[in-house]
Formats: C-alpha cells, sequence, structure tokens
C-alpha cells in the first residue's frame, strides 16, 4: 500500500493477480539447446519466473515432461545393439523447487530415421540415422493430480 500523493486517508492498492505458469518440457527444451543453454532446474526455474509479469504473482509451477528414454534397440545398418541411458534425477530435482509440480508420461522409442533424405550416395551408416522417441501421456487434464517425485 502505498501513499497518494497530497491526499490525506487517500492509499492506493496494487492488486497481484496469483497465476499458475505451465511448461512443456519438450518444447522448451529443444529452444533452450537451439539458445546454446544447458537444459537444467535452475534454468527451467528462470524460464518459469520469466513468464510472470508485473502485477502476478506464482500460484503454481506446472511441468509437464517425461523421463529419458533407458533401454536397448539394435542399429539400422549394423544391426548392434545400441543401449539408451539416461537420468532422470532432474526431474527429481525439479519437483523440490518452490512452486513446482512435475507431471510425467512416458517415453516410448519408434525406431530410426534418416538425418537427411536423400541418405546419400554410397552404402548407408548407423550415423546416417537418428533415433526417433514419441511422448505419450503428458496431458493437462484437470482430473489426474500432480505427481510430486519423491527420493
Amino acid at each position: 500500500m502505498q501513499p497518494l500523493g497530497r491526499c490525506r486517508g487517500a492509499f492506493k492498492f496494487t492488486i497481484m493477480k496469483k497465476v499458475a505458469v505451465m511448461l512443456d518440457g519438450g518444447h522448451v527444451r529443444v529452444y533452450t539447446r537451439k539458445a546454446g543453454y544447458r537444459y537444467e532446474p535452475d534454468y527451467i526455474e528462470k524460464i518459469a519466473h520469466a513468464c510472470v509479469g508485473p502485477n502476478e504473482e506464482i500460484y503454481r509451477i506446472l511441468y509437464y515432461d517425461c523421463a529419458p528414454f533407458q533401454g536397448s534397440a539394435k542399429l539400422p545398418v549394423s544391426g548392434n545393439k545400441h543401449q539408451f541411458t539416461g537420468s532422470d534425477k532432474w526431474l527429481h530435482d525439479l519437483s523440490y523447487k518452490d512452486y513446482f509440480a512435475v507431471r510425467l508420461g512416458t517415453i516410448k522409442f519408434r525406431g530410426f530415421v534418416p538425418k537427411n533424405i536423400p541418405i546419400g550416395t554410397g552404402q548407408p551408416q548407423d550415423s546416417d540415422f537418428d533415433a526417433s522417441f514419441e511422448q505419450k501421456g503428458v496431458d493437462i487434464s484437470s482430473r489426474r493430480p500432480p505427481v510430486f517425485l519423491l527420493p
């Protein structure tokens, strides 16, 4: 509350609006990496706070994503086994930050796709392909409560 100029007893009230910030982890990850930043909990928190206006106050930050794929697949040309490894520790760290609620889906491996079409001249190699993944089950349904990850 701030006093208004010379008027006695008159005050200016600033009403803060409470907002929920919703972040699509896959979308934010792509733009963060394109901008050359590391995708980590502190940076995700910084992005969420940047979404709030001057007369707004954070009520909740809803973060939608899935843990990295863990499993193996045969490479498309050589047939050798490739192991995909990843850690979901950063999701646990994010869920402990103030205001954050993390909602998780699943990720499915959908095969390998060519990096360039046409693949090129000569014999194709495993390095000409990228793994393709599909994120499932992360929605904004208000019927499902947020998931808080525990250690």
